[in-house]
């Protein structure tokens, strides 16, 4: 959704007045755009500093280091082990302005939800909470089991890699807060990958390997079932075959008989001819889909792969693994 590139209604009405009253040049210099103009500051409001922190700021983009502080100055986290750098970029977000409809001065404390644009490192934190995100099922963060974190908080975000990204878990055998890591549960180790940041339906990834295997198998049996399937038909055929041609013996000296041309015998030869039009001719085409499948799907190679429409069949990702 777009917004508007100047947005007047942050003026207060004092600076709105002003505004009006200027030349086209004064508008534009008072908006920071002319020869001598300077950096917009009336969407810019005055964040609420404590006596832990140092900030460094240039119109509405901060760096502030101190302690773990997610909210206003009531949140700072006064422990030790505790230090914190909050990068932000758009305090308030589209909701800034320098001053309110009274003229006075707009006071903001750090605001994970409003605030644009931030990358928040901290040595001790409850990210989870702070950012209100959903469990998943990997674990999560609480006040009471905080964790060093690394946030990164946007509109949109870019990992832009030139050669590969690695998102790797449990890389050492103790956390930032001395808790040992072991594997008598790996469930905390794990990545989640939640869309919409709703956990309702998270369910595990597939090893792709793994996956290629089983179908594989699965398509073997599917081969020696239409096997055992042939040789079934070709059995039914030979009983058929010998219907149709059976005789009795005639009580009258034991003279055969001739075959039952009533009933029987126009019944087995559909049969007969069934057998081979319905079930025998189309066990090749089964087999081709059979084929189809795993050379499309299952057995490309690095340098053979079935396309469609210039779109890879393969299953497995060329680039992207899991564990």
């Amino acid at each position: 959704m777009g917004t508007r590139a100047i947005n007047l209604d942050l003026l207060s009405p004092a600076e709105r007045a002003l505004y009006d009253s200027l030349s086209d040049d004064g508008k534009d210099t008072f908006l920071g755009y002319g020869p001598n103009g300077t950096m917009i500051t009336f969407d810019v409001p005055k964040f609420k500093q404590t006596q832990f922190e140092q900030v460094y700021d240039h119109g509405n983009a901060f760096i502030v280091l101190g302690l773990d502080r997610p909210h206003t100055p009531l949140s700072t986290r006064k422990a030790t082990h505790s230090a914190a750098i909050d990068l932000v970029a758009g305090r308030m977000g589209f909701r800034a302005r320098g001053r309110d409809a009274k003229n006075e001065e707009v006071d903001v404390s750090s605001d994970p939800i409003l605030d644009a644009a931030r990358v928040y490192i901290s040595q001790r934190s409850n990210p989870d909470g702070n950012f209100r995100l959903a469990p998943g099922s990997v674990g999560n963060t609480t006040p009471a089991s905080p964790r060093s974190t690394v946030v990164v908080k946007a509109d949109t975000l870019r990992f832009v890699a030139r050669e590969n990204i690695k998102l790797v878990t449990r890389t050492d055998a103790y956390n930032s807060q001395g808790g040992e890591l072991t594997n008598v549960s790996t469930r905390p180790f794990g990545i989640d990958l939640i869309a919409c940041n709703d956990d309702r339906d998270m369910q595990p990834l597939v090893k792709g390997n793994n996956l290629k295997y089983c179908l594989s198998d699965i398509v073997a049996s599917i081969n020696e079932l239409r096997g055992l399937f042939n040789n079934f038909v070709d059995e039914s055929r030979n009983v058929t075959a010998a219907l149709i041609t059976h005789t009795h013996y005639s009580p009258f000296f034991g003279i055969p008989t001739s075959p039952s041309f009533d009933n029987l015998t126009p019944t087995a030869l559909k049969t007969f001819i069934s057998h081979v039009t319905d079930v025998t001719a189309q066990l090749p085409m089964h087999a081709s889909k059979c084929a189809f499948i795993e050379t499309n799907y299952l057995g490309a190679t690095e340098v053979a792969e079935a396309t469609e429409g210039g779109k890879s069949q393969f299953i497995l990702s060329r680039y992207n693994s899991t564990n």
